[in-house]
């Protein structure tokens, strides 16, 4: 017994300190740098903290405004007749890795008339499965939105808020409507 207790101490005196303490620090070091990460994720739960969040310049995302040439009313007609039968879409995925994964995208568009003069345009996506951190909103996360506002009688301002990555699909999509040289429906991924 006595030899047993010594060789138990023997090995917790020469395991190098040095190692140990380095184990601990390189702990509380990870715990440091994922700590506040996990904490920081804010997600957009309103149409409206999205565009204020990209307005503000929020990494990763930009905001874009510019005029088309043509009338506010046929370009809210291109929107409306387009928004749902396009973009109002369920992609399935499946892929072999090794074994079979499967995953999905839920698009959900909206498209409102706010007044005589005002459009608004929204996409919001629901991955599937879902990643770990903040809760999305109803609807799922926002990843675009377009502001229309008349702005003379042929004249159209639109305002794109929309990520610098990703969706380059939709935006472009969104942009051929509201310039009426395009009504084709993106391949949505």
């Amino acid at each position: 017994m006595r030899r047993f207790v010594t060789e138990a101490i023997l090995r917790a005196v020469t395991t190098p300190l040095r190692l140990r303490v380095h184990a601990v620090l390189l702990a509380v070091a990870a715990l440091i740098l994922i700590a506040p990460a996990a904490f920081a994720i804010w997600v957009p739960q309103t149409r409206a903290e999205f565009v204020d969040a990209v307005a503000k310049g929020t990494r990763g995302a930009k905001m874009e405004s510019f005029v088309v040439e043509r009338g506010f009313d046929d370009v809210v007609k291109t929107f409306d007749a387009r928004c749902t039968p396009c973009l109002d879409k369920l992609v399935q995925r499946t892929a072999n890795v090794g074994y079979v994964e499967r995953s999905s995208t839920d698009y959900n568009p909206s498209f409102r008339h706010l007044s005589r003069d005002r459009a608004e345009f929204t996409m919001q996506v629901v991955h599937r499965p879902a990643g770990v951190g903040a809760h999305p909103p109803e609807g799922g996360l926002y990843v675009m939105a377009v502001d229309l506002k008349r702005a003379g009688a042929h004249r159209t301002e639109v305002v794109l808020y929309r990520p610098t990555m990703g969706y380059k699909f939709l935006s472009e999509a969104l942009m051929e409507w509201a310039e009426g040289t395009s009504t084709d429906c993106p391949k949505l991924k």
